[in-house]
């Protein structure tokens, strides 16, 4: 069974990006070159089925070294695409003790 979406048919897209290249626990991440790593691109891709989709609302999460990674790279990055979409767009922190 095949089922066919089409631009503004979709009301919000929730998801999150994979976040191993950015998390503080990845010893390895690459900091010099964040987008060379093929986890990161992901961000990339999730903008991109935003843009195609255009739902009304998008919610993505992620760990929060996506803001402090390299300069905040991913998390600048997925607010300008948002933001040149046409979003309004806020960020908030959840912190669970």
């Amino acid at each position: 069974m095949f089922v066919f979406v089409f631009q503004g048919d979709v009301d919000i897209v929730c998801g999150g990006p994979p976040c191993q290249g950015a998390s503080g626990f990845n010893r390895f991440r690459n900091k010099a070159d964040p987008l060379a790593d093929a986890r990161n691109k992901q961000v990339i891709v999730y903008m991109d089925i935003v843009d195609y989709l255009k739902p009304r609302f998008v919610l993505m999460e992620n760990v929060v070294d996506i803001l402090r990674f390299a300069d905040g790279l991913l998390g600048r990055y997925a607010l300008h695409r948002l933001v040149q979409m046409h979003y309004q767009v806020c960020y908030f922190f959840l912190i669970m003790q």
